[in-house]
């Protein structure tokens, strides 16, 4: 037989065809490899072995359908470490809360928090499970494994997230794309130079379409300033409705501006204290209150009356709680808060004049008017405001006052109603206020809930109502001792009980007791085999 020719191997020569006929003729009259990578690996001094090694190494080569030669086979760049791995419990822990997808949503947020807090990173085995989520994790995720996920993405020949991310922000045209695509982009270009992109957008904002106009005014509010004044105030003549209501949504933030002048007058046309000496001593205080007319210059501050307030015989009431809520605060600094908001609940025009109020304080968060809201709404509400009855509305009044409060003051006024034992306002505050309790505030609830369960049917029933204790697991701090006393709560309740109650006391434990496994899951193993507090 004569000795078959062989190709030359060759970088982007695929190595199965010339290995295959190679043992097609047999180990000893096989050529010898090509030298190369794959050649290296090919150690064996038996014709017959080497031959299957050399089937091996190109058959997965051939296999990958690279269609490329060995020198395809190149490392990639070393993988830094960035920090310490986090214990294999809480790795595990999630890895199975990204399995569960957007329902563990809140968890993952929570998972990240922690471990930026310990300064921990995930294992290498996790990169893949969170490449697959990288675009839906949360904002803290990149601080922690922002690093590792870019060296995985140029490992797999993709733009690393936070370089595409940073390269769009400063390449991204806010004058081309989408609606949405436009006012993302131009409110990176407000976060990056407010002034600059309000000039850039001046000489080209009429040209615009309706909807992009107002896209662009809403994204003003990034990094809004006096200085964006004179143009939004040329905005409330624009002839799209939409681009007029941005910039009223707008103006009302921007103190001393001629918009909140204007509104100050209004407010102080609309609303007076007269106070009038007594024969025996002491001063009464009496509120006029001045119902405004309808206007085009109202119309242009964006204060009109709609369809459903005119049909209902309310259209100067409304406006006159439109006008109170965009005036500045500083247009009632004649008198003290407290004042303002009594006379407000003890008047005819209660309804307005009260909300027209809350608004602005709301919108402003002054701290003297949040105390006078949350003080006065009390008073009403246990029957110390002359001319004010106690209803559910003046309830729901207070929850809303209280929540203007910063969250340790709203604790601390919580708390003293807790203890208080006042189980029907606890319920209607506890509907607002902070989105995460603190370990305090957390004992002195759970404590009140273990007493409310141990009361009455009644009580239960009441406790049950208003579906505010299934929402209680997010809120409550996750200590260990909180989740065993919510199981305890949880194990007390009597058989007989309703499943309204029951179902709400289950999630509320099954909630806090996840968040407290996760905490748990971050604690560092000792030397010893016991569990530190890490």
């Amino acid at each position: 037989m004569e000795t078959a020719e062989f190709p030359a191997a060759t970088s982007a020569t695929d190595g199965w065809e010339p290995t295959l006929a190679a043992a097609l003729l047999g180990a000893e009259r096989a050529p010898p490899a090509p030298p190369g990578p794959l050649a290296d690996l090919v150690a064996e001094a038996d014709p017959g072995a080497a031959l299957l090694a050399r089937l091996a190494a190109e058959g997965a080569l051939h296999r990958a359908g690279t269609g490329l030669g060995p020198e395809a086979l190149a490392p990639t760049e070393p993988r830094d470490a960035f920090g310490p791995e986090c214990p294999p419990a809480a790795a595990t822990r999630l890895y199975g809360l990204l399995s569960e997808g957007y329902s563990a949503r809140g968890r993952v947020e929570e998972w990240f928090a922690l471990a930026a807090a310990s300064g921990v990173r995930p294992p290498a085995w996790l990169f893949q499970a969170l490449m697959l989520h990288r675009d839906s994790l949360p904002a803290t995720a990149p601080a922690v494994v922002g690093a590792e996920l870019d060296w995985l993405a140029r490992a797999c020949g993709e733009a690393p997230a936070r370089e595409a991310a940073a390269d769009g922000a400063e390449a991204a045209d806010w004058a081309e794309g989408s609606v949405a695509e436009r006012r993302a982009a131009f409110a990176a270009f407000r976060a990056r130079d407010p002034e600059g992109a309000r000039a850039a957008l001046e000489p080209v904002f009429r040209k615009e379409k309706a909807d992009i106009r107002e896209a662009l005014v809403h994204a003003l509010a990034t990094g809004l300033s006096p200085a964006d004044e004179p143009f939004l105030e040329a905005c409330l003549d624009d002839r799209a409705g939409g681009v007029r209501l941005a910039a009223q949504h707008l103006l009302p933030n921007l103190a001393g501006s001629r918009y909140a002048a204007r509104m100050a007058a209004r407010a102080r046309a609309a609303l007076t204290i007269e106070s009038k000496r007594r024969l025996l001593g002491g001063t009464t205080h009496s509120l006029v209150v001045t119902l405004p007319e309808e206007s085009p210059e109202l119309a242009r501050d964006g204060v009109e009356v709609n369809t459903w307030e005119r049909r209902g015989g309310g259209a100067r009431a409304s406006l006159l709680r439109s006008i109170l809520g965009r005036a500045p605060l500083e247009a009632f600094a004649e008198h003290p808060p407290r004042l303002w908001i009594e006379l407000a609940l003890r008047s005819e025009w209660a309804d307005p004049v009260f909300h027209g109020l809350f608004s602005a304080a709301k919108r402003t968060l002054d701290p003297a008017w949040s105390e006078a809201m949350a003080d006065i709404t009390a008073e009403a509400y246990e029957g110390k405001v002359t001319g004010v009855r106690r209803t559910n509305e003046v309830l729901g009044m207070w929850a809303e006052a209280l929540d203007l409060l910063p969250d340790a003051a709203w604790e601390a006024r919580v708390g003293a109603l807790i203890r208080a034992r006042k189980i029907e306002v606890v319920l209607a505050v506890l509907a607002q206020g902070p989105e995460h309790f603190s370990e305090p505030f957390t004992a002195t609830l759970l404590d009140w809930l273990a007493f409310v369960t141990r009361g009455s049917d009644a009580l239960r029933r009441d406790l049950a109502k208003p579906w505010v204790i299934a929402r209680l697991g997010d809120r409550l701090f996750p200590s260990e001792d909180a989740a065993a006393a919510a199981a305890a709560i949880l194990a007390r309740l009597p058989e007989e009980d309703t499943d309204r109650l029951r179902t709400q006391l289950t999630g509320l434990t099954g909630v806090l007791d996840l968040r407290a496994a996760i905490r748990r899951d971050f604690r560092s193993e000792t030397t010893t085999g016991g569990m530190a507090q890490g």
